[in-house]
Order: structure tokens, then C-alpha cells, then sequence
């Protein structure tokens, strides 16, 4: 279970339920991440038959089982009957997988904070009031969080008035320690000349103006471009994301190949 601010869900959100009552015509799920009503240990939702799938359905049972971990949509929410409406059927593959992903963001970010709690005497609560909410306040949802934290920690601490500086300096050992970003990597060998008498200075200007594709170089995103020998120069692309990886490839050698066609220079890349 990852604390939410909320006791119930909103919606149209995506959740995670856990099965724990299957009848005839509904499923019974625990809405692990919500308290719900005060006289329930968790929210209590429903999915009738009709939202389980879009095929006919003979079972029910063969389609959820007892403990069983699903990714659900919400449909409706009477937070004050406490009840919640949810579908199945509603939720597409990616849907699930990026509810799954982000689950184990959330669960991360809070073992994150279990352990400020420990370092500073704090309950799990006061670490959320004080320090996780004003911070999730701030993104769209955890990945985000706790990536932005990993790079620009003592900015994003700078916003919150109420902690001492020494529990911002202890959250920032935690997260140094604990957090790594991955990310992927585009490798290759720029092959550029120039038969020009210039021609070094324009090898320099092409590289130089490539480089300057990544504004605000950082660990997780940047572009390098190093010397092996003449033709040679070796390329390094790092991102979070393929696509952006790709994108930027794309835009450096457009670059570079925009300058040996105005000066007449040959170009290649050749990737690793």
C-alpha cells in the first residue's frame, strides 16, 4: 500500500485493486492505496459483470481470482456511501503497464521516505505532510518526482519553508544514495572532412553547433563528441527516453550535414 492524500480515488483514474470477494454478478476488490471510510481498513470497490469484459462471459471466476492484483478503471465515486464503480474491460495493455510502472515509483518514493523517518524521528505521516506531498504537488506523478529530485534535489527542497536544513541534507543523502536513473545510450563515429584551407576551423563550428543541440546539458541528457584521429571523432548520446536519444541524433547530423553541403565536405556516421 502507498499512502494517498486522498481516501478515494478520482474519476477516470487508473487504480489497484486487490480481489477479495467474487460473486455471480461483481467482483469485490480493496482499493490498496486508499483508507476510504473511517470504519473500513481500505476503500471497498465493485465491478459488475458487465465491466469485467466485452466478451461473454460464462465464468466469472475465470477472469479474476482471490488476491489477485488488478489494474482498474474508475467509473464513478459516492465518497460518501464509500461506494466506488470500476471496470476491467475499460483498460488497455499500455494503460496497465504504465499503471504498474508507476506503481513501483510510488512504492519507491515512499521507501524514500520511510527512510527520512527513520534518520530523523519522523512518522511515515509527518514525512509525507511535510515533505512528499509538497513535492508531489509539484508533478504529474511519481517517475517524475523522484528522477527531478535525483538531479535537482536542492532546488526543489528550496521551495519547502517548513524543514530544517538538516532534514533537506539528509532527504538529499537518501536519495544520492538510493535513486539511479537509467538510461540508454547512442554511440558512433563521425567520419567529416573538409578540403577547404579552413577546413579545421570547419570541422570545429559543424561539431561545436552539434553540441549545441542539448541546451542545458545534464547527466541524463546531453551530447559529447571526442577526437580519435583525423577523420574520426567519436559521438556519445544520453537520454532517458529512446526517442528522444534518436531525436537529437537526428538533429546534430543535420547539422553537421548542412555545413559540408555549403562547404563541400564529405560526412558519415557510422553507429556502434
Amino acid at each position: 500500500m502507498v499512502k494517498s492524500r486522498t481516501k478515494f480515488p478520482r474519476e477516470g483514474e487508473f487504480i489497484m485493486g486487490r480481489v477479495v470477494e467474487i460473486q455471480n454478478q461483481y467482483i469485490y476488490v480493496d482499493l490498496i492505496d486508499y483508507k476510504g471510510l473511517d470504519s473500513e481498513e481500505h476503500a471497498r470497490g465493485m465491478i459488475h459483470i458487465s465491466e469485467i469484459s466485452s466478451r461473454w462471459i460464462k465464468n466469472i471466476r475465470n477472469f479474476a481470482r482471490i488476491n489477485q492484483i488488478l489494474v482498474l478503471r474508475v467509473l464513478k465515486v459516492d465518497s460518501y456511501k464509500g461506494h466506488v464503480d470500476l471496470s476491467l474491460r475499460r483498460v488497455n495493455s499500455a494503460q496497465k503497464e504504465n499503471r504498474k510502472k508507476e506503481q513501483k515509483f510510488a512504492m519507491k518514493f515512499e521507501t524514500l521516505l520511510e527512510f527520512l523517518s527513520e534518520e530523523t524521528g519522523m512518522t511515515l505521516d509527518e514525512a509525507y505532510e511535510k515533505v512528499g506531498f509538497p513535492i508531489l504537488d509539484m508533478y504529474d506523478n511519481y517517475q517524475d518526482a523522484i528522477e527531478d529530485l535525483k538531479e535537482n534535489g536542492p532546488q526543489i527542497l528550496s521551495k519547502l519553508n517548513d524543514i530544517p536544513e538538516d532534514v533537506k541534507q539528509k532527504y538529499l543523502n537518501i536519495i544520492n544514495e538510493n535513486v539511479e536513473i537509467s538510461t540508454i545510450n547512442i554511440i558512433g563515429k563521425i567520419k567529416l572532412s573538409f578540403s577547404n584551407e579552413n577546413g579545421i576551423e570547419l570541422i570545429k563550428d559543424s561539431l561545436l553547433n552539434a553540441l549545441k543541440v542539448v541546451k542545458q546539458p545534464k547527466e541524463t541528457r546531453h551530447i559529447n563528441i571526442s577526437y580519435i584521429g583525423t577523420p574520426f571523432y567519436r559521438l556519445e548520446i544520453v537520454s532517458k527516453d529512446y526517442i528522444d536519444a534518436e531525436a537529437i541524433l537526428s538533429e546534430a547530423m543535420e547539422i553537421i550535414q548542412a555545413n559540408v553541403q555549403q562547404y563541400n565536405g564529405q560526412f558519415e556516421f557510422i553507429r556502434d
